[in-house]
C-alpha cells in the first residue's frame, strides 16, 4: 500500500579515517532481535513503502520484516518489533498511534504507536502461503474496520480486526476467472473505496466490496492510488501514467509528467504536494501544484523506493540498503540521514579495550568502532593487499596482517601505519598482540614473536615450532592457537606453548598418539574453559584445558561454521540454515547455559561471515554480509522469555519402533513454527521436521527410532512477543545403547 491518508496533515600514511555521519538518534534495532545497526545508519535493509500520519509521525517498511517509525518527520528513526522476516511492502498510518503493515503472507496492526503488534491472520500460516494469497493491498478505515486485497483478486473485510468476510473478487482477477492482478486499494468511508489493477483499471465499490465498477481504464497498469482529500485523488502507473480526480473518483484525467518512467507509488500532503517513486529509484517525481508541473530530483546515489510528504514542503525518502534522505523544500534540496562506510569487510575482531572492535577486509580496508558499535570509522592499512587479521591491545596501538604476509603497526588507532619485518617470507594466518610491545604472528608453521613492538622477531622454540597453525584466540590471560589438527596454549604471553588434547580417541601410531578429529573453530574464554567445533559440525566443551571434553548435542545442527563465547556459559554459533526457513540467511544460535540449550536468532538477510560474530561480554558485535555492522548489549535477544519442551511416550524401548515426539511452547497463540531435530544412533548428522504449534502451544512430530541412543532437540525462532528458545536434549534409547566415547 503506497499512499497517504487524506485526513493527514498538510599509503606511507594511510588514508585519513573517514567518519560515518554521527547518528542523531538511538541506533535502530533489528525488528525481531536485540541487535542494533552501527553501519549503515539508520539501518541497512531496503525500504519499500512509507506513510505519514501527521507532520511528524511516520512509518516505513521494507525487506526482512523491517518496520520503522519516526516522530520528527524523518530526521531520526526507531526499529519496531514486527515479528516477521518476510519482506514488507505495504504500510498505512491511520493516525499517530495506529499503523497497519504487511507483505507476502504477513500483516500486522499496532494501536500503541508500534510498541506492540497483533497479527492480522488473513492466512492460516505466515511462513508460507500460495502466491495468489499474497497480500496485494491493505487499507484500514479504523483500527477495527479494514479491507485486504490479495494477489488473486480476493477481497476480505473485517469489522473487528480478527474475523473476515469474503467479498466479491476484483473483476478480471484469478478469482473472477481472469489473470488480472490487483495493485493497490484505498477506502474513503466504511463502504466506499477503490482498487487499481494490472490491466489499467480503477474500480470503485460503494457497498463494501459487494459490487465493483470501473471508473477509469487505460492501456497501462495502474500501480498505486491515493486521495489527498474527499474530492482530490491521484493514481500512477507504468509508462509515466499519472491520473487525477477532482470529483471524488468519478472521473480521472491524465497529467503529463514529462518522462517515460514506470511509477510505482504516490503519497500526498494536502491536495497539491505529491511525490511518486519510480521503478528504477534513480529519481522522484514531485508536484507542488496539483499536477500542473513536475520536478524529477535525484536525491541519492542509491535508488529511492519509498517517499512521502509529512507537510506540503517536508519530504522523506528511503530505499536500497536503508539509504534515507529528507528535504525541507519539496525536493529542491536534500540531506542524507546517516550513511554507510565505503568498502567491504571480511570479519570482525574485538579489541582488548571494552567498546573497541575492528573489521578488516579487502583492499586494505579497516573499519573501527570505539563506542561499542554505535558508530564506525573507516581507514586503510598501508598495503595493496587485503587485510587478513588485526590485533589491538589498546584503542590506539595495533597490528594488521595482510594476506601476503605483510605485517604493519599503528600507534594512532589506524591513522598511520609502519611496515614490519617478521624475518620470514611465510604467510602467517593470524596476528596477536597481548601488549603494545609484544606481538606474534601465527603459522603457517609455529609462532614468531617480538617483544620490541615488531622491531625484531624470533621463532618460538619447542614442539610448537613444527605445529601447523592458522588461527589465534585470546583466552583471558592465556593465548590459544590452532590449526586443522592441533591446538596449543600459552600462559606466558607466547614465550612457551603446550599442546591441548582434542576430543575423541588418541591411537598410538609408532611413537606418537594420533587423533584425526578435524578442527573447524576453537574458542577458549580462559586458560581452562573452552569450546571446539569439529569439521563434522559437532560442538565440544572442556573445563580443564582439554583433559576431558563433553559433546554438546543441544545445538541440533551440523550447519555451524563459526562461533564466539564471552564466558563459559554465553556464546554464539554462526549457522548456515535453520529448519524450513528459506527466505533468510543471517542465522545465529545463542546459548546462555554453557551450550546445553540453544535458540536461533535471525539478524540480517545476508549471510553472516564465519568470523562474523564476536561475543564481547558487555557488547557483542556482528558482521552481516560484507557491509552490515551491528552490535548488541542484550545477547542478541529482545522481548519476553519463552519455554520450549519436548517429550516422548517412553524413553526406553526394547526394539525399533515408530513414535511421536510431542512438545509444548509457552506462551503461544498458535501457528508458531517449531523445528525438531533428530540424530540417529552413531551418526553425526541431524534431520529436521518443522511443526506448527496449536493455540495452546502443543505440537507433534513423528519419527522412526533406530537401535541405540536416539537424540532429539526442539528450537523456535521467537516472534514479536518473545524471543526464541531451545529444549534440552531428549534421548530415547532402543535396546542397549552404545557406550559413549
Amino acid at each position: 500500500m503506497r499512499r497517504l491518508r487524506w485526513g493527514g496533515t498538510a599509503v606511507l600514511a594511510a588514508c585519513a579515517l573517514a567518519a560515518l555521519p554521527a547518528a542523531a538518534q538511538a541506533n535502530v534495532q533489528v525488528g525481531s532481535s536485540g541487535w542494533l545497526w552501527g553501519n549503515p545508519l539508520p539501518q541497512g535493509n531496503t525500504l519499500r513503502a512509507m506513510a505519514f500520519a501527521d507532520a511528524g509521525t511516520g512509518y516505513a517498511v521494507g525487506d526482512f520484516g523491517t518496520l520503522l517509525k519516526t516522530t520528527d518527520a524523518g530526521d531520526t528513526w526507531t526499529g519496531l518489533p514486527a515479528g516477521t522476516f518476510s519482506n514488507l511492502t505495504e504500510v498505512e498510518a491511520i493516525d499517530a498511534n495506529t499503523v497497519v503493515a504487511g507483505g507476502g503472507c504477513v500483516a500486522r496492526l499496532s494501536t500503541d504507536g508500534g510498541q506492540s503488534f497483533s497479527r492480522i491472520a488473513f492466512t492460516p500460516v505466515e511462513s508460507s502461503c500460495p502466491d495468489g494469497s499474497h497480500l496485494a493491498a491493505i487499507w484500514y478505515v479504523s483500527a477495527q474496520h479494514g479491507y485486504l486485497v490479495l494477489a488473486d483478486g480476493s477481497v476480505f473485510e473485517t469489522t473487528n480486526g480478527t474475523d473476515f468476510a469474503t467479498k466479491t473478487a476484483i473483476p478480471g482477477s484469478k478469482q473472477a476467472g481472469g489473470g488480472v492482478v490487483p495493485t493497490d486499494a484505498v477506502f474513503l468511508t466504511d463502504t466506499s473505496g477503490y482498487v487499481t489493477t494490472s490491466d489499467g483499471n480503477i474500480y470503485i465499490t460503494t457497498d463494501s466490496g459487494v459490487t465493483w465498477k470501473s471508473v477509469s481504464a487505460t492501456n497501462r497498469p495502474v500501480k498505486a492510488i491515493t486521495f489527498a482529500s474527499a474530492k482530490v485523488g491521484y493514481a500512477v502507473g507504468d509508462g509515466s501514467l499519472f491520473l487525477k480526480t477532482t470529483d471524488g473518483g468519478a472521473t480521472w484525467l491524465p497529467r503529463d509528467i514529462g518522462t517515460g518512467e514506470n511509477l510505482t507509488a504516490i503519497r500526498c500532503s494536502g491536495e497539491k504536494s505529491c511525490v511518486a517513486t519510480t521503478a528504477t529509484g534513480t529519481h522522484l517525481v514531485i508536484t507542488t501544484d496539483g499536477g500542473d508541473t513536475f520536478s524529477n530530483p535525484s536525491l541519492s546515489t542509491d535508488p529511492l523506493l519509498a517517499a512521502a510528504f509529512s507537510t506540503p514542503l517536508r519530504l522523506a525518502a528511503a530505499g536500497q540498503q536503508g539509504s534515507t534522505v529528507v528535504s525541507d523544500d519539496a525536493g529542491a534540496n536534500s540531506r542524507p540521514i546517516g550513511g554507510r562506510l565505503t568498502g567491504s569487510f571480511s570479519r570482525i575482531v574485538a579489541g582488548k579495550v571494552p567498546g573497541t572492535a575492528f573489521a578488516p577486509g579487502p583492499g586494505a580496508t579497516l573499519g573501527k568502532t570505539v563506542d561499542g558499535g554505535k558508530t564506525w570509522t573507516r581507514g586503510n592499512v598501508t598495503t595493496t593487499a587485503d587485510v587478513l587479521d588485526v590485533s589491538f591491545p589498546t584503542a590506539t596501538d595495533g597490528y594488521a596482517l595482510d594476506v601476503e604476509g605483510g605485517l604493519f603497526s599503528t600507534a594512532t588507532g589506524g591513522g598511520f601505519w609502519k611496515p614490519l619485518n617478521t624475518g620470514s617470507t611465510a604467510r602467517p594466518g593470524a596476528v596477536y598482540a597481548p601488549t603494545p610491545t609484544t606481538v606474534m604472528v601465527i603459522g603457517p608453521t609455529g609462532v614468531r614473536r617480538s617483544v620490541d613492538g615488531g622491531g625484531s622477531f624470533d621463532a618460538v622454540k619447542g614442539d610448537v615450532a613444527h605445529t601447523a597453525l592458522q588461527r589465534v584466540d585470546r583466552a583471558g590471560d592465556a593465548i590459544v592457537a590452532y590449526g586443522a589438527q592441533d591446538v596449543v596454549r600459552s600462559t606466558d604471553a607466547g614465550k612457551t606453548w603446550k599442546a591441548i588434547k582434542k576430543p575423541g580417541k588418541y591411537i598410538k601410531k609408532g611413537k606418537k598418539k594420533v587423533n584425526r578429529l578435524g578442527i573447524r573453530r576453537v574458542d577458549f574464554v580462559d586458560p581452562s574453559h573452552g569450546f571446539l567445533l569439529d569439521t563434522s559440525g559437532r560442538l565440544w566443551r572442556t573445563a580443564n584445558a582439554g583433559a576431558a571434553w563433553t559433546e554438546l548435542p543441544g545445538v541440533g545442527t551440523n550447519a555451524a561454521r563459526g562461533m564466539s563465547f564471552s564466558s563459559a556459559r554465553k556464546g554464539y554459533l554462526v549457522i548456515s540454515s535453520f529448519g524450513d526457513v528459506r527466505q533468510a540467511t543471517g542465522f545465529l544460535l545463542r546459548t546462555d547455559d554453557g551450550g546445553a540449550t540453544w535458540h536461533p536468532q535471525f539478524v540480517v538477510s545476508s549471510p553472516i561471515a564465519d568470523d562474523g560474530v564476536v561475543a564481547g561480554g558487555a557488547t557483542d558485535y556482528l558482521l552481516g554480509g560484507q557491509q552490515s555492522l551491528l552490535y548488541s548489549t542484550t545477547g542478541g535477544d529482545t522481548g519476553a522469555t519463552s519455554d520450549l519442551t519436548i517429550a516422548a511416550p517412553k524413553t526406553k524401548y526394547p526394539k525399533p519402533v515408530h513414535i511421536t515426539v510431542n512438545g509444548q511452547l509457552k506462551p503461544a497463540s498458535g501457528n508458531e513454527r517449531v523445528t525438531v531435530a533428530y540424530r540417529r544412533p552413531g551418526s553425526t548428522r541431524w534431520t529436521t521436521q518443522t511443526a506448527s504449534a496449536s493455540a495452546n502451544g502443543k505440537f507433534t512430530t513423528s519419527w522412526e527410532l533406530a537401535k541405540g541412543a536416539n537424540q532429539f532437540v526442539a528450537q523456535w525462532q521467537g516472534n514479536f512477543r518473545a524471543h526464541g528458545d531451545g529444549s534440552a536434549v531428549l534421548t530415547v534409547t532402543v535396546g542397549k545403547a552404545k557406550k559413549k566415547r
